[in-house]
Formats: C-alpha cells, sequence, structure tokens
C-alpha cells in the first residue's frame, strides 16, 4: 500500500502540519459526476482529499466520452458513481469513497446527511434539485459551492471565476438563482461562472467541449482546497 506521504509528496511539501491534517480530514460531497463534477472529484483525490461522497443516478453513455473523465468505451452503460469510485481508488487506495446512486430531490434527499460533510459541490444540471440542495446546505450550514453553465460554448479562451450568487451576471443559471436566493434570505451562495455567452443552438440537447467544464472543475477544485486550507 502506497503512503499518503508518498503520492502527496509534491504538494505537502508547500504545506505546515495543520494544513496537511485539514486536508487529509475535511469530508466532502460531490452532487453530479458528469463532465464538471467528475473532474472536480478526480481533481480533490489527486490535491489529497480521503474522505469524498459521490451522488449520481446516471449511467455513462456514449456521447460522455468526449467530456467526461469517467467516460470510455470500455464502460458505456454502468454507473458513473461506480466506475469513478474505482477510478478514485485506484490513484489513492487510502481515500474513503462514499458511492449514493441516486437522483436529488425531496423523495431521496433525506438519505444524504448534508451535516457529516464539511463542504458540499453541487454540479448538479438540474435547476429544481440544485435549489433544494441549496436550502439544504443552508439548514445544515455547510459551505457550498455550486456549478453554474458550462454548455454551449467552445470558443476563445474559458475563463471561469468565483462569485457570489448576487454579484453574478451574463449565465441563465445564475439569474435562475440570484432570484430564488433573494427570495429565500441566501446572500452568501459562492458559484462558478463564466461571463462568456453561451450560443444559440437548435438542438434538444446541451453542447459541450472538454476544455470548457475541466476549466471549471480547475477554478472549483481550486477554491474548495484552498477554503480547507485557509
Amino acid at each position: 500500500m502506497f503512503c499518503n506521504e508518498e503520492i502527496f509528496n509534491r504538494f505537502l511539501v508547500m504545506l505546515d502540519e495543520k494544513q496537511t491534517k485539514n486536508l487529509f480530514s475535511k469530508r466532502i460531497i460531490v452532487f453530479g459526476v458528469g463532465g464538471v463534477g467528475g473532474a472536480v472529484a478526480h481533481m480533490l483525490v489527486r490535491s489529497g482529499i480521503q474522505n469524498i461522497t459521490l451522488v449520481d443516478f446516471d449511467k455513462i453513455d456514449i456521447t460522455n466520452i468526449n467530456r467526461q473523465f469517467v467516460a470510455n468505451t470500455k464502460n458505456i452503460g454502468k454507473l458513473k458513481v461506480e466506475e469513478l469510485q474505482n477510478q478514485l481508488l485506484e490513484i489513492n487506495p487510502n481515500a474513503k469513497v462514499k458511492t449514493f446512486c441516486l437522483k436529488y430531490g425531496e423523495e431521496t434527499a433525506n438519505l444524504i446527511n448534508l451535516a457529516e460533510y464539511d463542504y458540499i459541490v453541487d454540479c448538479i444540471d438540474d435547476i429544481k434539485a440544485k435549489k433544494l440542495l441549496i436550502l439544504r446546505a443552508k439548514e445544515a450550514n455547510v459551505n457550498l459551492l455550486s456549478a453554474m453553465g458550462a454548455g454551449n460554448r467552445y470558443e476563445g479562451i474559458p475563463n471561469f471565476e468565483i462569485s457570489r450568487i448576487d454579484k453574478t451576471s451574463y449565465d441563465p443559471i445564475a439569474k435562475i438563482l440570484r432570484k430564488f436566493c433573494a427570495e429565500n434570505g441566501i446572500n452568501n451562495l459562492q458559484v462558478c461562472y463564466t461571463k462568456q455567452k453561451a450560443r444559440k443552438i437548435d438542438c434538444k440537447f446541451v453542447g459541450s467541449v472538454v476544455y470548457y467544464v475541466t476549466n471549471m472543475a480547475t477554478v472549483m477544485c481550486a477554491k474548495v482546497v484552498n477554503d480547507i486550507l485557509n
């Protein structure tokens, strides 16, 4: 068995003892492990996070391969949380990776005790589920970082930033959540978004490319890790 000091030496050399303890002890839960969420989970574990929980109901589809770290031609049809769990344990066998194979909503929310976690990462696509998670995180008094839109963009160099929800602009998901948060007295929700406008495409599904979703994931991972260390 590899030890954590061997695996993460290149990062730990920059940290003090307290920061290392925080990194190894904090519990993170990631909702939605597709393009953004799956990449966030990969980066968190590669950054030294030892305790991570994955929440997703979906199976891997061939159309996921272009942008989702969990997907390849050999695991189509398999559950994303189970495949990602296996990948993360191959990165760090010492990690504790828990999974919930469910669609987050009113009927399933009580199956997950958010108060058990130190940080919640929201990468859910469904607006109704995002709203519910925001409310439940507030009730549990747990830090939440929420992903806004990364789809229907491919042009230019991706430029994502962290902002309070009431300071966002351009993003259509953020517009909906700004109103929702204002109505519910939530003024400190942290989100990751871009001011780069999405393309309007005549299609039933959202267009997506790996360098946009992964760039968003990188910014979100950096936010979570820095909050934990500082």
